[in-house]
């Protein structure tokens, strides 16, 4: 491996094309396996969006590796299955399981390296300096028997409905058990990471219900001939990149948005289709403008700057952004004015674009104003329509419910829907989680001692949580669907299909029958007749080229004449928080930019993905849309390392919102449009920046309870940093958010169960171990036991972990009953002889009063102490960890509610999961990146926008410094006017180069500073 680093044969493009590939060595000294190799993918290659993350045994969360000593003696089997409980749409589109099969899934993925890499991991995350580490947690001989028996493949099988399929909620959707008995254990253990199926399903599901919305006002405004040419597919296109969690998961989320569209900005989504789906292009866009190839002209020459796009793009459709100062002037003056004339003779279609304003208002005023100038038609039922060369686009601030509204509102306002179409970001790909559908993953069944047992969680605090019980069939009969429970279905009428089995593939769906599905259509699956083992890319996101918005790809084109520089600066304008804790850059830049990231081999590949995704029937390709040249360029002159500079505030650091936090600017004039190019992936930043900043205030808010509740030793002691634990990896939209958000958390906590965040951490900023964890029961190692055995099972736990922390799960049924009757009777003495703390876990229940309950429970049966400030305290052998429904505000909530009722705030800690890693986005602290300087024609130019639209979308002009006064105030200096000595940014990347690596401990050492 060393050899490996150090050879510079590893990273030539045909070396690195064969790792990828899976067939062959990383370079001819190193016979490492390319999938044990944990140096692909990363480092000097650009890095890949798995690594570090693609070990089996560590996609889980941290409690499962306990699990296999928890389960009821004799167990053989254990079977679960995945559905949707309800949420906001009665329907649901299934989609995504195939990607996580043959991503993670197929082939033989355990390895002897990962066995030693997940063991070794393991005994630092599970260590307690006064408990030390128990061997018996990881279960070597469990993953070795996988590795000697099945060759490293996984024995388990799927049956799932075909995907695309749309059926109502409450049905189950796959269903997954182990087929060799000694794996009883694996079933579960693989939850976490299937469960994510949860987001490619939710996006699919809300994505087809806004497409139900758009043809039900294109019919009802006479429309029906948009509908029946197809054009209706094009009318809410994908813009949401930059504003959702990762790379990853802006494949799956616009590949499930696909579904049901063909419009898409979202090229990662292309590429996962192409991989994982079998189609080569599902999507398409048109070259457009944004406001940084808009405002670099200045703004005085606005109109020239739309001038240039009409002439640019002499035909087809071409989209340009109208309102980075005045779009109503715009509308009236530049396009319906000056560029009049040239529009209505252009071969093509214009499509403005106004990017602010109050909704529906700012498109019914541009539609006014338009019609002004270009005139309109009228459909059957009358309503207006503009001639066909000039159409609107509205891609701020749109989701389901304003998309519905702007609609509703043009129709009443005698406008056609065929004037509009859509974008939408965030909304589209980063504003869903688990429960907008209530996707949830049960056992329901177990074979213990050669004999089925039903298997069921039944709440008394939540009865909607109530799970299914036995083996079930997904039954169609007359049209309508039902989950047969209990065994009782007939197998001959179950639409469940086998996909996959004992590390094979089953079933290889293309995205052609995946959609004819969501439209109704029955399509068998596509079974394969000899299941293998395909190879799949180690990281099929990795080409620097296509990680970005589509239309980027066509902005050099844009800029004014002998650009030479372009500088733009990424903030947090304002949101929840005053006080933002910047992190997670590094992460983007050892990832995706260090080292050589272009290659001629990259290169072909991405125009090859342009010439199809920029396609259209009537007016073709236009070859210049793609910058061939420019990518040469780098390829030759910087050996393929990109030509920028960037600056930025070190990691970790607290500071003012409306702050300059880094800077990017091209250092080869030739790359002006470089810069921009890469907004998009940087942009991403906002995500480890927005859960670091929100976990900071919770744990500002924990602090301040323990020390209003006489618990200041909690603090002195650190211990107040494992009172936040991480339960989020199953409820976040991919693995590599689950690292990059699970990381984030860690800046300012200690407690975790997202191992993936853990592996990030490590290779990205230098740290072994960040973060603990302690054996924990789940639902499915205490109901597999059966109710009448629950005090059995809750015993176990005692038994198998004799000494430290144990936490276990106590509402799988009626948790007062278990706090009072099992642990604060029958196990009491064995807990207070115990040497270790015993944390016991409600599941359920309304907030604050289950919480409240389970502690006096607890107290009328252990007894209390009081602390400095008289509040309660239980012995310090039990504990109680809320773990459902915790977000900042029932977090304060419920501390403020122990508080009054006179419980010290250290008798709880909190778990916490999608309200951790997933319900942020990049509106929480509105992260915008903007272009405020120019070198055009050997001239500096201070760019802004400043849309009259929204005044708090107006932008920074010229260089910028962040300084930071004697007295700890910060400020950003706009026009070049800084002083460079005072600057907080520091040049952390250059050409290819990193300058500056952090290690975690400093990232956190600054998080705690005060200015």
């Amino acid at each position: 491996l060393k050899h490996a680093i150090e050879s510079s044969c590893f990273w030539s493009s045909a070396t690195w094309f064969g790792a990828l590939m899976g067939n062959a060595q990383c370079c001819k000294a190193c016979t490492a396996d390319p999938r044990e190799c944990t140096l692909l993918g990363g480092g000097d290659g650009g890095g890949g969006v798995f690594s570090g993350l693609d070990n089996i045994l560590l996609l889980t969360d941290s409690y499962k590796v306990t699990h296999h000593l928890q389960y009821p003696p004799g167990v053989e089997t254990i079977y679960s299955y995945f559905e949707c409980r309800g949420g906001l749409f009665r329907e649901v589109c299934f989609f995504g399981l195939q990607y996580f099969l043959k991503r993670y899934l197929v082939g033989p993925v355990v390895t002897r390296g990962k066995i030693e890499e997940a063991a070794q991991f393991c005994r630092l995350h599970f260590s307690h300096p006064i408990w030390k580490y128990d061997e018996k947690l990881f279960n070597r001989d469990g993953w070795e028997h996988i590795l000697r028996v099945h060759g490293g493949c996984l024995p388990v099988r799927i049956r799932a409905v075909p995907e695309g399929t749309v059926l109502p909620y409450k049905n189950v959707l796959f269903t997954m058990e182990n087929t060799d008995p000694a794996c009883f254990w694996l079933t579960n253990y693989l939850e976490t990471l299937l469960v994510q199926v949860w987001y490619p399903t939710t996006v699919c599901t809300q994505s087809r219900e806004q497409k139900k919305i758009i043809k039900a006002y294109l019919t009802e405004t006479g429309c029906a001939d948009v509908i029946e040419s197809g054009l209706d597919l094009f009318k809410l296109h994908d813009f949401g990149f930059r504003g959702v969690s990762s790379v990853e998961a802006a494949a799956m989320g616009g590949a499930a948005h696909l579904v049901n569209f063909l419009g898409t900005d979202t090229m990662s989504a292309l590429i996962m289709v192409k991989e994982f789906y079998n189609m080569d292009c599902a999507g398409y866009s048109i070259p457009a403008s944004e406001h940084s190839t808009i405002t670099s002209w200045g703004r005085d020459k606005e109109l020239d700057a739309m001038r240039n796009m009409l002439e640019k793009y002499p035909k087809g459709l071409v989209a340009c952004v109208s309102d980075s100062y005045d779009v109503f002037q715009a509308c009236e003056n530049y396009w319906g004015t000056e560029l009049k004339s040239q529009i209505e003779e252009r071969d093509g279609v214009l499509i403005v674009r106004p990017d602010s304003g109050k909704l529906p208002e700012t498109v019914l005023q541009v539609l006014e104003k338009l019609e002004g100038k270009f005139g309109s038609d009228t459909t059957s039922t009358g309503h207006k329509k503009l001639p066909d060369c000039i159409r609107v686009i509205q891609g701020d601030g749109i989701d389901i419910n304003s998309l519905e509204q702007i609609l509703k509102a043009m129709k009443k306002a005698g406008w056609a829907a065929d004037n509009l179409a859509f974008g939408s970001g965030g909304a589209l790909l980063q504003k869903v989680h688990r429960d907008t559908l209530k996707c949830a993953f049960k056992c329901s069944y177990a074979v213990v001692g050669g004999e089925g047992v039903d298997v069921i969680k039944d709440p008394i605090t939540d009865p909607g949580k109530r799970s299914k019980a036995g083996k079930l069939t997904l039954e169609l009969k007359d049209g309508k669907w039902s989950t047969v429970e209990e065994g009782k279905g007939a197998l001959e009428a179950d639409q469940l299909v086998e996909v996959f089995c004992d590390g094979k593939l089953i079933v290889d769906d293309s995205f052609e029958l995946v959609r004819k599905r969501s439209d109704g259509e029955v399509e068998a699956s596509c079974v394969i007749e000899e299941p293998s083992e395909p190879r799949m890319p180690i990281n099929p996101f990795d080409n620097i080229l296509l990680l970005t918005d589509s239309y980027k790809v066509t902005h050099h084109l844009q800029y004014p004449p002998q650009t030479q520089t372009v500088y733009s600066y990424f903030e947090c304008r304002g949101g929840d928080y005053e006080e933002i804790c910047f992190f997670g850059l590094q992460y983007f830049l050892k990832k995706y930019l260090v080292g050589c990231t272009v290659t001629l081999d990259r290169i072909n590949v991405a125009e090859d993905v342009c010439k199809t995704h920029f396609s259209h029937p009537k007016w073709g390709y236009d070859d210049k849309l793609f910058n061939r040249c420019g990518w040469e360029y780098i390829v030759k002159q910087h050996s393929g390392r990109l030509p920028i500079s960037i600056k930025a505030v070190r990691e970790g650091t607290v500071l003012p919102y409306k702050n300059v936090l880094f800077t990017m600017e091209n250092t080869d004039p030739e790359c002006y449009w470089l810069t921009n190019y890469l907004e998009t992936l940087l942009v991403q930043v906002w995500y480890p920046t927005t859960v670091c900043t929100q976990s900071r205030e919770q744990k500002k808010i924990i602090k301040r309870y323990l020390t209003e509740t006489g618990c200041p030793d909690v603090i002195d002691d650190g211990l107040d940093l494992f009172k936040l634990h991480d339960f989020g990896f199953r409820g976040v939209s991919s693995v590599e958010s689950a690292g990059i958000g699970g990381a984030a958390h860690l800046v300012n906590f200690l407690g975790t169960d997202t191992m993936s965040a853990l592996m990030m951490v490590k290779r990205f900023y230098n740290m072994d171990c960040a973060g603990y964890s302690i054996p924990a029961s789940e639902h499915s190692t205490i109901t597999s036991w059966g109710r009448e055995r629950e005090l059995d099972a809750m015993r176990n736990m005692l038994v198998q972990y004799p000494k430290g922390c144990v936490a276990c799960v106590s509402d799988s049924y009626d948790v007062f009953h278990a706090c009072e009757s099992y642990w604060g009777t029958e196990l009491k003495s064995q807990i207070q002889e115990r040497d270790g703390v015993l944390i016991v876990r409600p599941d359920s229940g309304k907030l604050p009063e289950t919480v409240l309950q389970v502690l006096e429970k607890l107290e009328s049966k252990f007894g209390s102490e009081t602390t400095l400030t008289g509040h309660k305290k239980l012995p310090p052998y039990i504990r109680v960890i809320q773990g459902d429904g915790i977000d900042i505000k029932s977090l304060d909530k419920i501390l403020k509610s122990m508080a009054t009722a006179g419980w010290a705030a250290d008798n709880l800690a909190f778990g916490s999961g999608g309200a951790l890693l997933q319900k942020v986005h990049r509106d929480t602290l509105k992260c915008a990146f903007k272009c405020s300087y120019a070198v055009v024609g050997g001239k500096g130019v201070d760019v802004i926008k400043d849309p009259m639209t929204d005044p708090g979308k107006k932008s920074k002009a010229g260089r910028l410094t962040l300084q930071l006064s004697e007295g700890g105030d910060w400020s950003t200096v706009t026009e070049g006017k800084g002083a460079p000595e005072l600057d907080q940014l520091v040049e952390v990347f250059r050409d290819g180069e990193l300058l500056l690596d952090l290690d975690f401990a400093g990232v956190r050492q600054r998080s705690e500073e005060t200015h």
